[in-house]
């Protein structure tokens, strides 16, 4: 009997091959999503041409992997539509800017104009490719948080992150007196934390925030552990007030009125969205936050 025979003649071993391959493939797509989160944030919140590219590149890479895994194993995003179609039109409406309309001889000039209904078709496609990763991840992210494990994973590492990055700043705003600090290009007086544009790291301190307070008064931290999210809280608090953002400090009142609320029990009429989402997919409620 032939090789091939053998292995025609055991059809059942295949499938739980190709379930312990999309296994490790869901593993290995949810483990690089989080190295990606915090890659992003490092060099300048990722604001150069190179990191950009990196990022759509990676990304993409991982949405290869996605497609791979969910051949292997049948199982595709069934949550966040209301979410992603709204993305995905976007980015569609953007590259329908970027079609040619035909060549337009400019006097001067010996190359045809390209004729599009974009001033810059260049960079309103890339504002495409970056925008259709962003909704990649986010496609990945509703397909591997499968579990509530998975959730309190990805939310304890960007409140870790903003944490890191909120110190960070500090700690910049008030030791560096020189070009470069940690990274090479940060100049003195100009962004804020690891950030070339200090509104981008108000964004990330307004994430975590909103997460630390809204994890707090929902019930969606153990009482053990409250004081160790709010001992997180001061640092991301107060480099968001330092970095003197307006965005992000009229992000931040908004944030303070609805605690506010959730402090006094206005909302006790309607269980907390974590506490009532426990039947819920973590998918679910990773949006809902």
């Amino acid at each position: 009997m032939s090789p091939a025979t053998t292995v025609e003649s055991l059809p059942g071993d295949s499938e739980p091959f190709r379930l312990r391959l999309a296994r490790v493939l869901s593993i290995l797509v949810f483990a690089g999503l989080l190295a990606l989160l915090v890659i992003a944030a490092i060099p300048y919140g990722t604001a150069e041409a190179w990191w950009k590219a990196f990022f759509i590149c990676v990304a993409f890479a991982f949405g290869i992997l996605w497609l791979i895994e969910g051949y292997l194993s049948g199982a595709w995003v069934t949550t966040g539509w209301s979410i992603i179609v709204p993305a995905t039109a976007l980015v569609a409406f953007s590259l329908l800017q970027t079609i040619s309309l035909g060549n337009a001889q400019i006097s001067g000039i010996a190359t045809p104009a390209w004729r599009t209904i974009s001033a810059d078709p260049y960079e309103t496609r890339f504002f495409a490719l970056q925008l259709a990763a962003l909704v990649l991840c986010g496609v990945l992210l509703f397909r591997y948080l499968s579990t509530t494990r998975r959730l309190w994973i990805v939310l304890n590492l960007i409140i870790a992150l903003a944490v890191a990055s909120a110190i960070f700043a500090i700690v910049r705003q008030t030791t560096q007196h020189s070009l470069g600090f940690g990274l090479p290009l940060l100049k003195p007086d100009s962004g804020y934390g690891q950030f070339i544009n200090k509104n981008h790291f108000a964004f990330l301190m307004e994430m975590a925030l909103g997460l630390i307070v809204g994890m707090i008064l929902g019930g969606g931290v153990k009482k053990e552990k409250v004081l160790l999210y709010v001992a997180a809280l001061i640092p991301v608090w107060t480099a968001l007030v330092l970095c003197r953002s307006r965005g992000g400090l009229i992000a931040m009142f908004v944030e303070v009125v609805v605690a506010a609320f959730l402090l006094t029990g206005a909302f006790q009429s309607q269980p907390s969205r974590i506490e009532g989402s426990r039947n819920e997919s973590p998918a679910k409620l990773f949006a809902i936050l």
